[in-house]
């Protein structure tokens, strides 16, 4: 239903996974967690088709808000 997708992954950037989901227009909502909280790093993940990107740590119960209110879950 939704993808939790870490920017930094071992042998690729979690930016061009996201892009090539978005490439094959894969109707799936993505939210990029990362320790890159810089605002360029942001504009890279929202850029690459992410709905949302969080910054490591995060608080697990606003990622639940975050992602309900994604999905439209009451």
């Amino acid at each position: 239903d939704i993808i939790l997708l870490d920017l930094m992954l071992p042998g690729i950037d979690g930016i061009d996974v996201c892009k090539e989901i978005r490439r094959k227009n894969i109707p799936i909502p993505i939210i990029m967690l990362t320790a890159k909280g810089q605002e360029f790093d942001k504009q890279r993940g929202q850029a690459a088709g992410a709905d949302t990107y969080m910054t490591k740590p995060f608080d697990p119960d606003e990622m639940i808000d975050i992602a309900e209110k994604i999905l439209k879950i009451d």
